[in-house]
């Protein structure tokens, strides 16, 4: 979402690389190929959607794909935990549920709120310990800052310890993965959405 030659990140040698190609501007999908999006992604994960609900889904989710996939991802939490079907009233329910936050979310917040869930301090999730909580709440946090703050993949890996950008990518699909196939996982994962919404 910016030209090269603001991606300061980036070694100089790089940025002229990218300089020196085609730069498109991606704006954000129409309807119908958010529609058909979500009609991929819920093949995929064994979850039939009427294309009605995907149209409701797709019509919610006008920023980003990143934002459509946050509320594909809690619809598919939401009816593992609740056993329900899915319905046009669920979705809805759903959809009014998906708030954004009363204000701007930081890595810092983002850091904070995992941290204190899991007991942890947030050197353990900058640090380089590897052991299972602390990884799984790492990967959790990289995931949440991802979907709530406006941090870049290389900026998340910065705050993490100086992680690097494929670390991030990396964490963020497990999470996905661990949400569409874990019940208890994706109630941590909603658990720690809803703090960070209501953080004053």
């Amino acid at each position: 979402d910016r030209p090269p030659r603001d991606l300061q990140t980036l070694e100089a040698r790089l940025r002229s690389r990218f300089e020196g190609g085609l730069v498109i501007d991606i704006q954000t999908p129409e309807l119908e190929t958010r529609a058909a999006i979500l009609y991929q992604w819920a093949k995929e994960n064994n979850l039939t959607l009427p294309a009605s609900t995907c149209e409701m889904i797709a019509a919610k989710a006008r920023a980003n794909v990143r934002e459509l996939e946050g509320i594909f991802n809690q619809i598919v939490a939401t009816i593992r935990l609740s056993g329900a079907k899915v319905t046009p009233l669920l979705t809805d329910d759903i959809l009014d549920g998906y708030r954004r936050p009363r204000h701007r979310v930081t890595l810092k917040h983002v850091l904070e709120t995992v941290a204190n869930h899991h007991g942890l301090s947030t050197d353990d999730l900058i640090g380089p310990k590897r052991n299972g909580p602390i990884n799984q709440a790492r990967q959790i946090a990289m995931y949440l800052a991802r979907e709530y703050t406006t941090a870049s993949l290389p900026q998340i890996g910065d705050a993490f310890g100086g992680r690097r950008h494929s670390t991030v990518l990396h964490s963020c699909s497990k999470v996905e993965e661990e949400i569409r196939t874990s019940d208890a996982y994706a109630g941590i994962v909603n658990y720690l959405r809803d703090k960070l919404v209501k953080l004053k």
